[in-house]
């Protein structure tokens, strides 16, 4: 039994063939030998466990990055691909590559990283791709022969261009592309030369709302990023309203404009620079006397009002240009004028415009006066205003003997019983406010009433025009071949006042009693 126990502890003490406990060579001692065996095996262990590390490849990082510049550089190749829009069913495959390739640039704006790397180097040809698609002859929306809203009071469904889905995302992407902070002043300006802003004010002719709304986002914040080119754009909107309003007469993007110019105007800073003044008089006075100007007239009643804001001393160039564009048979542009006329006196200085009163008084007895029952209405209201009739009171020497005949006259003989209501009020009114003076206008003097006489005296006009005809009938006995000249409140003119054509065809009665 000895002997058998002394074999098992020299079996025991053997190491085992291929174990992972084998001690090292080099170590002394059984014990040592067999620690450090079992601390060798765990760390091993732990070694096979871990994932082997990541070596950095410098040319891999290169080539995704060049990858993705081609990537790019490839979509806007694309997007400046242009088809016809108006026919769906040709190159369909092409517009939806198109329209998906828009659509990732503007993934692309979203990551920082990806337009520092891809899109600010290549700005040249993401400006390009703007230009060509945006830089076009602009479509003209096709009209039904049928009525429109203003005969028949039912809104028609506005035809949309088939090419505005693809031409959208592009202006999307320039607007962000303006916003991201990325695309600093320095890159962006030299893009932005007086061609490019002139052909980018050309856009705003465009019929399609939605464009105009984009093209004015997108100018606004090109003025607000681009101080260095501030002075150049407000020149290029000067240029635009003044082909308005010598050549043109119709320009759809003109609310458009005057908003951003709003915007502009409000940072004014006071005193008002020449340059500003200036403006005022040559651009936003004459825009009252273009023919379609009550379709932007909100906007350029806020512009006007914002200008009276920072130097009062203008209302009198804005009172002189409406009183001289005042309109002429345009019931729907005289009210509006009624409007802002109401509001420019309401901060006008009144000592400062004793030399127009003759001038508004007259225009207003002729509104009051007139056969629109509206803008009679509208005019009416004036006496409504307290500022107003402070003015009257001020200057009654000379609106009574104006006013006064008109107003008792047309409160006896006012073919509208509501009107002429209001008329008898208003004449109890100004009997108040002076009886003498009142009654003073009432009895004037004959050779005095023609200095106050609102309107012509038939017969004078009468004889006036049989001395024309008579000079025109001179001028052909020694010049066989003139012409007369086609002037207004002729015969051969359908206007009222002084006309036999007008008095045959509407106040029939009246001409008749005077045959």
């Amino acid at each position: 039994s000895t002997q058998s126990t002394w074999d098992f502890i020299q079996n025991m003490s053997r190491p085992i063939s291929g174990s992972k406990g084998t001690s090292k060579p080099g170590t002394t001692g059984a014990g040592t030998g067999t620690g450090t065996s079992a601390t060798g095996a765990s760390r091993t262990a732990k070694t096979a466990t871990k994932a082997p590390a990541k070596q950095s490849n410098p040319e891999s990082k290169t080539e995704a990055k060049s990858t993705a510049r081609e990537a790019f550089i490839k979509k806007l190749q694309i997007c400046m691909n242009t088809y016809n829009y108006a026919d769906e069913s040709t190159d369909a495959k092409g517009k939806a590559e198109r329209l998906t390739a828009i659509n990732d640039l503007q993934s692309i704006l979203s990551d920082q990283k990806t337009v520092i790397s891809n899109v600010i180097p290549n700005l040249e040809g993401v400006m390009d791709m703007i230009e060509k698609n945006i830089f076009r002859p602009l479509p003209n929306k096709k009209k039904s022969p049928g009525l429109g809203m203003s005969e028949t009071g039912i809104e028609q469904e506005e035809q949309v261009d088939p090419s505005w889905p693809h031409l959208q995302g592009v202006y999307e992407f320039f607007l962000q592309l303006i916003l991201n902070e990325a695309a600093d002043v320095k890159g962006m300006k030299g893009f932005i030369t007086p061609q490019f802003i002139q052909g980018f004010l050309e856009l705003f002719d465009s019929e399609e709302n939605y464009e105009r709304d984009y093209l004015k986002n997108i100018l606004h914040k090109l003025y607000a990023k681009l101080v260095p080119r501030r002075k150049m754009i407000r020149k290029a909107i000067n240029d635009s309203f003044l082909t308005l309003i010598h050549e043109n007469h119709k320009f759809n993007g003109a609310a458009e404009l005057l908003d951003i110019l709003a915007a502009i105007i409000s940072g004014f800073a006071v005193p008002l620079r020449e340059e500003h003044i200036s403006f005022f008089k040559q651009i936003i006075i004459p825009l009252h006397k273009v023919q379609t100007c009550q379709f932007f007239f909100e906007q350029l009643l806020r512009c006007s009002m914002l200008f009276l804001s920072k130097d009062r001393s203008l209302a009198i160039p804005l009172l002189q240009g409406i009183l001289k564009y005042w309109p002429f048979a345009n019931y729907l542009k005289e009210t509006l004028f009624l409007t802002e006329l109401l509001e420019i006196l309401e901060v006008s200085e009144v000592d400062k415009i004793g030399f127009l009163i003759p001038k508004l008084f007259k225009r207003l007895i002729k509104c009051i006066s007139g056969n629109h029952l509206q803008i009679a209405d509208k005019a009416m209201c004036f006496f409504e205003n307290d500022f107003f009739l402070s003015i009257l009171k001020t200057y009654k020497e000379v609106a009574f003997p104006m006013l006064v005949p008109v107003i008792v006259k047309l409160a006896e003989t006012h073919w509208h019983n509501i009107l002429q209501e209001s008329l008898i009020a208003l004449k109890t009114i100004l009997k108040e406010i002076d009886p003498y003076a009142f009654d003073q206008a009432l009895n004037l003097d004959p050779a005095k009433k023609k200095d106050f006489r609102v309107d012509q005296d038939p017969e004078e006009r009468k004889r006036l025009d049989d001395k024309w005809a008579k000079l025109a009938l001179e001028v052909k006995k020694k010049n066989p071949t003139f012409v007369e000249p086609d002037m207004p409140f002729t015969i051969r003119h359908l206007v009222c006042g002084y006309n036999e054509l007008y008095a045959k065809i509407y106040d029939k009665e009246k001409f008749v009693s005077l045959q």
